[in-house]
């Protein structure tokens, strides 16, 4: 078996090696992170390379947002020759190139836990140096983030979420160590996760300034002269990080995947997204919106208000143009028939999407092809832009709670929430033959064109176990079962270590 020997350095600085049998991260000193680990500042400067590391093209930064994931659910097209893209498309897991973007995939998600994980080891012992709510927040994150990166190893390369099996799959990774960690089952890794966002929320939840400032206090605009409502600027743009609120997010999504296998999680899952709904800052006002049509307008396509969690990209505009614009390489086959479209009529259906903030300037055909179809989601205003990658937000509370919802009426009463804001006609409710099938046709839907490049539609077919898609949204007709669902691990042993 192959050796894939793992070592992190902290601030997110990873240098890597061209090796066919090892994938080397180059470690620093002991000494030196004895010494970084001696102050706070280190710690909260050890929390932030963990979230430079998340950026990387491998993870959060590419294949885990608009990249690789979204091959596999069809949502880009091969736009020219390349053997790795197709061999995604096609769900072709042994091809070389697509082997090699999925193993990283792999390797980087347990690269920033490894990073956490020298914080997590440490900290108890240093709660001394920590001044005010440091130390709870700087846990509570660094827990929440090895949740959040396990959770992912297992939407990805674990079994089927309605049939896990009893089977061990791989480890759920607590500590630094040279040795290798015995992989567990599926149950046991999701308890792992619910365990470490448990205790997340308890750290977080009477510390946290998200859960008293609003956003607009928390993201003051660079040119302010408005002195910022917290001296520490590490209490600032809590929305960047891994917040009380993105744990409490974060539970009622993993909640819903474990719900595929046990349906009463749905409780915890709605409980969870109805406390963000439920969420006020000091003065009342709900911390989070729905994106608009106003925001639409004023060049906010990610819809910010209602990002719960995101990474900050300082060159986002520039990634954005590059991968989505008339030279990127991420766009969709179509062709035109009806007002422009045609495989886009079928995810965005003329007669609906007239108000539809999700569709309105959203798509463009390539002038250099003109059967491609570009995605303007990411590119950003010029004024003020908005250089945030969405982790978690609250379109996705909404719609967890209409698919957990027990009636129709409650189902609907969510579900015409979110359609009212978002510009979706939803005048008559679901059918009322079978209206629950028509619900699960609806959010299967939602969930593609609301997280389009965010990475969430292939986690969705496979927690629903789609065989097909109700409509045909692709050029290439979407297949789908376990062995397109279920992606190979890399086969190579993993150490997880420092030195």
């Amino acid at each position: 078996m192959k050796k894939l020997t793992i070592t992190t350095i902290l601030f997110g600085m990873l240098a890597f090696s061209s090796c066919s049998k090892y994938l080397d991260v180059k470690p620093q000193a002991q000494t030196t992170k004895d010494e970084i680990f001696s102050t706070e500042k280190g710690f909260r400067d050890a929390l932030t390379g963990a979230y430079l590391q998340m950026k990387s093209s491998n993870t959060y930064g590419g294949n885990l947002m608009w990249g690789s994931v979204e091959y596999l659910a069809h949502n880009w097209d091969v736009i020219s020759a390349n053997t790795g893209l197709t061999a995604l498309v096609n769900g072709n897991y042994t091809e070389a190139n697509a082997r090699g973007w999925l193993d990283n995939t792999y390797a980087d998600l347990y690269k920033v836990i490894a990073s956490v994980n020298s914080i997590l080891e440490r900290i108890d012992g240093k709660q001394k140096i920590f001044s005010g709510n440091n130390y709870p927040l700087v846990k509570g994150e660094a827990l929440a983030l090895r949740a959040f990166n396990h959770f992912d190893v297992l939407r990805l390369y674990g079994p089927m979420p309605d049939n896990p099996g009893s089977g061990t799959l791989f480890p759920y990774v607590k500590e630094v160590s040279h040795e290798i960690f015995t992989p567990v089952t599926f149950q046991e890794f999701a308890q792992n996760i619910l365990a470490d966002l448990d205790a997340a929320e308890v750290l977080m939840k009477n510390t946290d300034p998200i859960t008293i400032y609003s956003l607009a206090e928390l993201n003051p605009p660079n040119n302010t002269s408005t002195p910022p409502v917290l001296a520490d600027n590490f209490y600032m743009y809590r929305q960047i990080r891994l917040n009380y609120y993105a744990v409490l997010a974060l539970k009622a999504r993993v909640y819903l995947y474990l719900s595929a296998s046990n349906p009463e999680y749905k409780t915890s899952a709605a409980k969870y997204a109805q406390m963000i709904l439920d969420a006020r800052d000091h003065l009342g006002q709900p911390t989070y919106r729905l994106g608009k049509e106003s925001d639409r307008v004023a060049g906010d396509l990610t819809m910010s208000s209602e990002h719960i969690a995101a990474l900050n990209v300082y060159n986002l505009d520039l990634i954005a143009n590059n991968t989505f614009g008339e030279t990127g390489q991420l766009a969709r086959s179509d062709f035109n028939i009806q007002d422009g479209f045609y495989y886009l009529n079928n995810l965005f259906p003329v007669a609906e999407r007239t108000s539809d903030v999700r569709w309105k300037n959203m798509w463009v055909y390539k002038q250099s092809a003109s059967s491609y179809v570009m995605y303007n989601k990411y590119i950003q205003r010029t004024s003020n832009p908005v250089l945030q990658l969405p982790l978690l937000r609250l379109s996705e509370m909404y719609l967890i709670l209409t698919e957990c919802a027990t009636s129709k009426e409650q189902a609907e009463g969510y579900y015409k929430a979110f359609c009212d804001v978002k510009g979706i006609p939803f005048l008559n409710g679901f059918n009322a033959g079978g209206w629950e099938a028509d619900r699960k046709n609806k959010l299967i839907r939602e969930y593609c064109r609301e997280f389009y490049a965010e990475g969430q539609s292939f986690f969705t077919y496979k927690r629903f176990n789609l065989t097909t898609l109700p409509a045909n949204w692709t050029a290439a007709y979407f297949t789908g079962n376990a062995a397109r669902y279920v992606v190979p691990k890399p086969d190579r042993e993993i150490n997880y270590h420092n030195n």
